[in-house]
This record gives C-alpha cells, sequence and structure tokens, in this order.
C-alpha cells in the first residue's frame, strides 16, 4: 500500500514515515505543503494520504484532502491534534486519526482503512481513529480496490 504523508511538523513528519516504512508501508513524503502534496499526489497516486489537519501557510490539510479526492479520487485519514470534528469532511475522507497518535495505533489506523479500501469490514479499530461512516470516498474507492 503507498501512502502520503503530509505533515508540516518537522518532528512529526520523519517520524510518521519511520512508523510506517518499518511497518512495510511504502511512505510518499513527508510533505509540508499542499500545493505540492497536490502535485506529488497526482503524480503518485496513493492508495490513501494521511493529512494534517492545520498545515502552515496556504491551504489546509481539509481543502487539500477534498483535492486529492476530488481530483485524483485518493482517500485521505485526517490528522489532527486539535478538537475538530471535521463535519463538513466527512464527504471526502474516510476519517479522522487524533494527534499525538502511538506508532502502534497509527499502524492499526492505516490497516483498517486498508482493509475497508479492500472492501472488507475492519478487523480492530484503534481508539484514536475515528471512522466516517457512510463517507463517499470510502464507498466510491471500494469498487477501484476490488478491481485493482
Amino acid at each position: 500500500m503507498k501512502l502520503l504523508v503530509v505533515e508540516d511538523d518537522p518532528l512529526i513528519g520523519p517520524a510518521v514515515k519511520a512508523v510506517l516504512e518499518n511497518a512495510g508501508y511504502t511512505v510518499v513524503g513527508p510533505l509540508r505543503d499542499a500545493a505540492k502534496a497536490a502535485r506529488v499526489g497526482a503524480r503518485e497516486c496513493p492508495d490513501l494520504a494521511l493529512v494534517d489537519v492545520n498545515l502552515a501557510g496556504g491551504e489546509n490539510g481539509l481543502v487539500l484532502a477534498r483535492r486529492l479526492w476530488e481530483e485524483n479520487g485518493v482517500p485521505s485519514l485526517l490528522m489532527t491534534g486539535f478538537d475538530h470534528h471535521a463535519a463538513e469532511a466527512r464527504s471526502f475522507a474516510m476519517g479522522l486519526l487524533r494527534k499525538p497518535v502511538m506508532p502502534d495505533a497509527l499502524v492499526q489506523a492505516i490497516g483498517t482503512a486498508s482493509e475497508i479500501l479492500s472492501g472488507l469490514r475492519p478487523s480492530f479499530k484503534p481508539a484514536a481513529l475515528e471512522l466516517f461512516t457512510g463517507s463517499a470516498a470510502t464507498a466510491a474507492a471500494l469498487p477501484k480496490a476490488r478491481t485493482a
């Protein structure tokens, strides 16, 4: 599974990448800029994007996640350490991952997303992950995942 990581914190981004690569995932990024992340997402065609909600400067993570979904069909898991319910993101994101997230919970959240994108019912959902039930991004991604 190829993952796009968009995180502007210079400590968190590389840590997320290391954890996910150690778990066997292919990671593109971390990218700190939403405009660059949109270009890279279009070029790399990741299976899933992990997008920080509060990116510094320019577009925020919600705008980026919507753009990745609408322009490239890339579903996202939003990440935030703030009290954010992301109700407006339910139409284009799979869910919300609350930071700080422990490495095991991060890997489990990606596993959960991977199961959903493969058309399976998740075997486990970490407490840090809020899934957006009925998300258009999730529903539309299922047929693509089954035929890939």
